[in-house]
């Protein structure tokens, strides 16, 4: 009777340590990048290395791995504790390292930067129910806004040796289709480099604006075609050269003015024709 009384008592003690274990918070305490594995410290206590929850990881497969000193969520199945499984982080309001307070998550107030991280600015309280974003320990921001229809996303400046980057590769086609205006500002050297043909099409006014304007053509020459309605070339300051290597030819099939309010010289190497059915010379 005695002996089945201590397996009895074995047995509920076995069963409260196991219950204990089911569910715990803790601290990640090292990181294994190579096994996706992190060991965490609960209490005292120090877990052996554990894998975490992600969202994807057969055909498809995501990654994020936990950092040192976040506070996550770790689940034992049966109470055993070899068996466990970081389920998450919870948000932790004190910790040494700021980016990890709550607040921190929809603050951008610590950021500085151009017109877009304005608009990323501190999110308000009751706003928060709307917005999902991710707020890197860099500074970086990737943000929808659904009662706002933005989406944005913002990489600070560059620190230390790596440069800010935004890359997009496709192996086929790249689509954008804004229904409204588009706005691009560039604050270094802008290059746009097309292995095959490019074309720029405006069904209104196309303007090219620049503090100096070069068009050129390696192999098979330019054409600047007005198909309807005149075509004007203006320079309001410094001199407009028309230089060609070869042979060229201005022709219209109305009138054409060319007026100078200055001097005009007209130079030829070899022969200068004239050619109309009248040719006239006026002096002021």
């Amino acid at each position: 009777m005695l002996a089945n009384q201590q397996q009895s008592e074995l047995a509920a003690s076995d069963m409260q340590h196991r219950f204990a274990k089911l569910i715990s918070i803790g601290t990640v305490e090292e990181v294994d990048y190579e096994l996706a594995r992190v060991k965490v410290r609960i209490g005292e206590w120090l877990t052996a290395k554990l894998p975490w929850l992600t969202h994807q990881a057969a055909q498809d497969m995501t990654w994020q791995a936990p950092e040192v000193g976040e506070q996550v969520l770790v689940i034992a199945p049966s109470g055993d504790m070899a068996q466990g499984i970081i389920l998450g982080s919870l948000y932790a309001n004190a910790h040494e390292q700021p980016h990890f307070k709550m607040n921190h998550v929809v603050d951008a107030t610590s950021v500085t930067g151009d017109e877009l991280v304005k608009g990323l600015s501190a999110v308000g309280a009751d706003s928060r129910e709307h917005v999902q974003r991710t707020h890197y320990q860099d500074g970086a921001i990737v943000q929808y806004d659904r009662e706002k229809h933005a989406y944005d996303i913002f990489v600070p400046e560059s620190q230390g040796d790596n440069p800010a980057q935004i890359n997009i590769f496709s192996g086929g086609e790249v689509n954008i289709e804004c229904k409204q205006n588009a706005n691009v500002l560039v604050h270094g050297e802008t290059d746009i480099n097309g292995k095959k043909n490019i074309s720029i099409t405006a069904t209104e006014a196309l303007n090219l604006t620049g503090k100096s304007v070069h068009i050129t053509s390696k192999e098979e020459g330019t054409n600047i075609i007005a198909e309807q309605g005149a075509m004007a070339i203006t320079t309001k300051q410094g001199a407009m050269t028309l230089d060609s290597k070869a042979d060229a030819t201005i022709k219209t099939s109305a009138s054409m003015t060319v007026k100078s309010d200055a001097a005009m010289t007209i130079d030829a190497g070899g022969v200068l024709k004239l050619d109309g059915t009248a040719i006239k010379a006026q002096e002021g």
